[in-house]
């Protein structure tokens, strides 16, 4: 039996709201799908769709200050404990039997960075597994959004170099050969995220060595690198990889940071994979 995703409003606490889209099927395993910064959830949408006619749940939403989630001007919104709080908010929500994480860039590094602190906090590991696109550097915390001396331009300065920074994004962000449609789409899709966000995203991220994931214990972990990734440094994928005990590593060719983008099909593989690793630790 097919069932359609569904569109929620989940209050965190006042002034704090998310959107959610939820495949809610009575399985037993559910599957969570978190976007990097700047992005939201219907860079899912090839996940999404693939995995609508699998037997998971499925649940994907924007985080605060992306998509159709609230929006705030108090840089305290953007702290790390706050996008910690709203990860544990929708977890206990929507989490089953068994559950699996897939994040990207930003969302990796909120995804471990939640998953150390509810392990120091209870020894529980929350879920089965998860799988890592891209994950963003976790070891300091940016200055901003240039990491340079615009930085310190007030923010109207700020959004005339907007076309700019936009520009290197995609130069970065994108495979050469990716398709011209795809990536008007995504910069539509983009437009309503204000510098201000990012840049207190960016400020308040959550700081974490690789060092500190060896505490968690052994869990079934997929790691995805894009060979032309422009944004996150091989060697930040290199470290987790040897910091989670349990992990693989899988670089695709002719991909760039937009992972689940670029190539849904190989993702959809390596996330079937996972489900597969996770049935066989987890019967």
């Amino acid at each position: 039996m097919m069932h359609s995703l569904q569109d929620h409003t989940l209050p965190i606490t006042s002034g704090r709201k998310l959107h959610v889209v939820t495949r809610q099927a009575a399985e037993p395993l559910t599957i969570f799908f978190v976007h990097g910064g700047g992005g939201n959830k219907n860079q899912w949408r090839e996940q999404l769709a693939y995995f609508s006619h699998k037997a998971v749940n499925l649940v994907a939403w924007d985080a605060f200050g992306h998509g159709r989630s609230q929006n705030s001007k108090r840089e305290k919104d953007f702290a790390a404990v706050a996008f910690l709080s709203d990860f544990q908010t929708v977890f206990e929500k929507y989490k089953t039997e068994k559950n699996i994480i897939i994040a990207h860039s930003f969302g990796c590094c909120i995804t471990l960075a939640w998953l150390l602190q509810v392990w120091q906090k209870h020894h529980v590991l929350p879920i089965e597994g998860a799988a890592f696109l891209g994950p963003a550097p976790h070891e300091q915390s940016r200055r901003g959004l240039f990491n340079n001396w615009m930085d310190h331009l007030p923010l109207p300065a700020m959004e005339l170099l907007r076309p700019r920074l936009a520009r290197r994004f995609e130069a970065l962000a994108w495979h050469p050969n990716t398709d011209a449609d795809l990536m008007a789409q995504e910069r539509l899709a983009t437009q309503g995220n204000t510098l201000f966000m990012m840049r207190a995203l960016l400020r308040n991220g959550p700081v974490f060595t690789a060092q500190s994931l060896h505490r968690l214990p052994p869990f079934p972990v997929t790691l995805v690198a894009g060979k032309q990734d422009g944004i996150v440094p091989f060697s930040t994928v290199e470290n987790l990889n040897a910091a989670l005990t349990g992990s693989t590593l899988s670089v695709l060719e002719s991909c760039g940071h937009q992972i689940m983008l670029e190539q849904p099909k190989q993702v959809n593989q390596l996330i079937e994979q996972l489900i597969q690793r996770v049935k066989t630790d987890h019967p």
